[in-house]
Protein backbone atom coordinates (compact mmCIF):
# COMPACT_ATOMS: atom_id res chain seq x y z
CA UNK A 1 0.00 0.00 0.00
CA UNK A 2 2.90 2.82 0.76
CA UNK A 3 4.56 1.44 -2.78
CA UNK A 4 1.28 2.29 -3.99
CA UNK A 5 0.55 5.88 -2.53
CA UNK A 6 4.72 6.37 -3.46
CA UNK A 7 4.42 5.54 -6.81
CA UNK A 8 1.00 7.94 -7.39
CA UNK A 9 2.45 10.64 -5.20
CA UNK A 10 5.64 10.83 -7.58
CA UNK A 11 3.30 10.74 -11.05
CA UNK A 12 1.26 13.61 -9.33
CA UNK A 13 4.40 15.78 -8.89
CA UNK A 14 5.66 14.31 -12.54
CA UNK A 15 2.28 15.98 -13.91
CA UNK A 16 1.92 18.69 -12.12
CA UNK A 17 5.56 19.59 -12.80
CA UNK A 18 5.03 19.34 -16.60
CA UNK A 19 1.65 21.42 -16.48
CA UNK A 20 3.83 23.90 -14.41
CA UNK A 21 6.95 23.98 -17.16
CA UNK A 22 4.49 23.78 -20.08
CA UNK A 23 2.61 27.31 -18.77
CA UNK A 24 5.59 29.14 -18.11
CA UNK A 25 7.68 28.19 -21.57
CA UNK A 26 6.09 29.78 -25.01
CA UNK A 27 5.90 26.28 -27.24
CA UNK A 28 7.35 28.29 -30.20
CA UNK A 29 9.70 31.40 -29.84
CA UNK A 30 9.99 33.23 -33.09
CA UNK A 31 12.96 33.25 -34.97
CA UNK A 32 14.84 36.40 -36.35
CA UNK A 33 13.13 35.87 -39.79
CA UNK A 34 9.38 35.96 -38.04
CA UNK A 35 10.26 38.93 -36.23
CA UNK A 36 11.14 40.91 -39.60
CA UNK A 37 7.79 39.29 -41.33
CA UNK A 38 5.90 40.89 -38.90
CA UNK A 39 7.37 44.22 -39.22
CA UNK A 40 7.22 44.59 -42.49
CA UNK A 41 3.33 42.99 -43.12
CA UNK A 42 2.75 46.13 -40.08
CA UNK A 43 5.02 48.76 -41.82
CA UNK A 44 3.62 47.68 -45.74
CA UNK A 45 0.33 45.79 -44.95
CA UNK A 46 -1.29 47.79 -41.44
CA UNK A 47 -1.49 44.32 -40.13
CA UNK A 48 -0.48 44.98 -36.84
CA UNK A 49 -1.11 41.49 -35.09
CA UNK A 50 1.66 40.39 -32.98
CA UNK A 51 3.55 43.55 -33.32
CA UNK A 52 3.50 44.70 -29.71
CA UNK A 53 5.45 41.50 -28.98
CA UNK A 54 8.16 42.42 -31.24
CA UNK A 55 9.38 45.24 -30.04
CA UNK A 56 11.62 45.74 -26.78
CA UNK A 57 10.51 47.55 -24.15
CA UNK A 58 13.39 50.02 -24.76
CA UNK A 59 13.35 50.03 -28.61
CA UNK A 60 14.73 53.54 -30.20
CA UNK A 61 13.13 54.57 -33.17
CA UNK A 62 14.64 57.37 -35.28
CA UNK A 63 13.62 59.36 -38.15
CA UNK A 64 15.24 61.49 -40.24
CA UNK A 65 13.45 64.18 -42.24
CA UNK A 66 16.32 66.10 -43.71
CA UNK A 67 18.02 68.30 -41.26
CA UNK A 68 15.58 67.41 -38.22
CA UNK A 69 15.97 63.82 -36.17
CA UNK A 70 12.72 62.68 -34.82
CA UNK A 71 12.80 60.21 -31.86
CA UNK A 72 9.89 57.66 -30.64
CA UNK A 73 9.49 55.36 -27.75
CA UNK A 74 7.50 51.87 -28.13
CA UNK A 75 4.32 53.45 -27.03
CA UNK A 76 4.70 56.33 -29.91
CA UNK A 77 5.88 54.06 -32.44
CA UNK A 78 2.83 51.56 -31.59
CA UNK A 79 0.31 54.76 -31.68
CA UNK A 80 1.75 55.55 -34.96
CA UNK A 81 1.47 51.74 -36.47
CA UNK A 82 -2.33 51.33 -35.33
CA UNK A 83 -3.05 54.62 -36.80
CA UNK A 84 -2.57 52.90 -40.53
CA UNK A 85 -3.70 49.90 -39.42
CA UNK A 86 -5.09 47.79 -42.61
CA UNK A 87 -4.00 50.40 -44.70
CA UNK A 88 -1.64 48.77 -47.37
CA UNK A 89 1.02 51.16 -48.96
CA UNK A 90 1.10 51.87 -52.42
CA UNK A 91 4.55 51.05 -52.69
CA UNK A 92 6.85 47.49 -53.11
CA UNK A 93 9.70 46.83 -51.00
CA UNK A 94 12.82 44.36 -50.40
CA UNK A 95 14.96 43.32 -47.77
CA UNK A 96 18.64 42.87 -47.33
CA UNK A 97 20.46 40.87 -44.17
CA UNK A 98 23.33 44.24 -44.05
CA UNK A 99 24.40 42.06 -40.82
CA UNK A 100 23.65 38.23 -39.05
CA UNK A 101 24.74 36.77 -35.92
CA UNK A 102 23.20 34.11 -33.86
CA UNK A 103 21.81 36.47 -31.65
CA UNK A 104 21.33 39.62 -33.58
CA UNK A 105 20.64 40.45 -37.68
CA UNK A 106 20.54 43.99 -39.27
CA UNK A 107 18.47 44.42 -41.95
CA UNK A 108 17.43 47.14 -44.91
CA UNK A 109 14.02 47.11 -45.77
CA UNK A 110 13.58 49.76 -48.51
CA UNK A 111 10.25 51.35 -49.69
CA UNK A 112 9.92 52.69 -53.16
CA UNK A 113 6.83 54.78 -53.39
CA UNK A 114 5.93 56.93 -56.70
CA UNK A 115 8.04 59.92 -56.24
CA UNK A 116 10.38 58.64 -53.12
CA UNK A 117 12.05 55.80 -51.16
CA UNK A 118 11.95 55.22 -47.79
CA UNK A 119 14.54 53.21 -46.22
CA UNK A 120 14.18 51.43 -42.71
CA UNK A 121 17.23 50.05 -40.64
CA UNK A 122 16.03 47.40 -38.29
CA UNK A 123 18.10 45.76 -35.46
CA UNK A 124 16.65 42.13 -34.33
CA UNK A 125 18.60 40.99 -31.51
CA UNK A 126 18.26 38.19 -28.90
CA UNK A 127 16.14 39.66 -25.78
CA UNK A 128 16.40 37.50 -22.62
CA UNK A 129 14.67 34.46 -24.39
CA UNK A 130 12.61 36.01 -27.54
CA UNK A 131 13.90 37.73 -30.41
CA UNK A 132 13.04 41.59 -30.14
CA UNK A 133 13.30 44.68 -32.65
CA UNK A 134 15.55 46.97 -30.38
CA UNK A 135 16.12 49.45 -32.75
CA UNK A 136 14.52 51.02 -36.14
CA UNK A 137 16.23 54.01 -38.15
CA UNK A 138 14.24 55.42 -40.76
CA UNK A 139 14.82 57.62 -43.76
CA UNK A 140 13.25 58.87 -46.53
Amino acid sequence: MKALKSILLGFTLLVVGTVANAATNPAVALTKNDVLNIYVNAVVHGKIDGLENILAKDVKYTMLRGDKEFNLNKKQLLESLKASENVDQNCTYTTSIMDESNNKMVVKLIMRYEGYIRTNLVTIALNHDDFQITKIRAES
